[in-house]
């Protein structure tokens, strides 16, 4: 039972460090919903640096490789005035041809003497996820440039007469943003997979996506979305850990993480829920600002 706990974690673990930068994103204003394709970016960078060099220069090359996609982003979208949907949604595309291209040819496990660390079978990132949400907690929370963040994303325009810097603080969020799911998807493959495969992410960028809507902009409710569908995401994919008799055919057990998105974002939708739960919602997110 441990060892399939364990996983959950870990892939709890992915979408917590993916979703904590997209909540960043968005408490700042800017909505990315390329988040699958940084992922992927990520984890291509990562496996091939973990090859050749192991496993800490994947992290910092996932890393970095989320960076500068997500300052991408906010030069398109936040400079240019590019729609924030249509930019991300190019980055996503684009790393779908660019990784497929790229990466495949490198499919296969990663070399024996690469291997990740373990606590009690758990993988330390998971630790590591953890404290980055507390961080990001503390920063939004109750600090100055928390305040920054969230005034930016609300009102821009106040924000700027109060003298907050509105585009330095959306490329700081965009830019960290990225190098969070950089480093979400280089952990996948060089941790939770240990592989390369054909487009490895298989949806769990968006998973992350929607958890930043399901935990209302909040970091803790966003931790236990994120422990709840690590478990969904490793049950779909081994049952049997579980329980050995359940009838459902695997490829219908699979689809079981998309579904509870799909409800979850059906319930978040209802009139009734959006007018309880409105405030939550930064006020600016997805428009872009154009100084007066």
């Amino acid at each position: 039972m441990w060892p399939f706990i364990a996983r959950s974690l870990e892939v709890a673990t992915i979408l917590l460090i993916a979703a904590i930068g997209e909540l960043l994103n968005q408490r700042s204003g800017v909505i990315n919903v390329g988040i699958e394709g940084l992922m992927l970016l990520g984890a291509a960078a990562g496996f091939i640096t973990a090859s050749t060099w192991g496993l800490i220069p994947a992290f910092i090359i996932g890393m970095i490789i989320g960076g500068l996609f997500g300052l991408i982003h906010a030069i398109l979208s936040t400079s240019l005035k590019v729609n924030q949907v249509v930019s991300g949604m190019g980055i996503w595309l684009f790393a779908m041809g660019f990784v497929t291209y790229w990466a495949d040819r490198y499919s296969g496990p990663l070399p024996r003497g690469v291997v990740s660390p373990r606590i009690y079978e758990l993988s330390p990132m998971f630790f590591i996820a953890l404290i980055i949400v507390v961080v990001i907690w503390f920063v939004l929370s109750k600090t100055h440039l928390g305040l920054k963040i969230k005034s930016v994303g609300e009102n821009p325009f106040a924000a700027e007469v109060s003298g907050v810097k509105v585009i330095r603080t959306r490329y700081l969020c965009t830019v960290i943003g990225g190098m969070l799911a950089g480093l979400a998807g280089a952990f996948l493959s060089t941790t939770y997979l240990g592989a390369w495969s054909h487009l490895p992410t298989k949806g769990l960028g968006w998973i992350a996506f929607a958890l930043v809507m399901f935990s209302l902009w909040r970091p803790m409710i966003l931790l236990g979305g994120a422990l709840t569908f690590g478990f969904i995401w490793q049950f779909a994919i081994s049952p049997e850990t579980i329980y050995a008799g359940i009838p459902a055919p695997l490829p219908i057990l699979r689809m079981l993480p998309f579904i509870a998105t799909i409800v979850v974002l059906v319930i978040i939708s209802r009139e009734k829920f959006r007018k309880k739960w409105a405030l939550s919602k930064p006020e600016a997110l997805g428009e872009p600002y154009i100084k007066e």
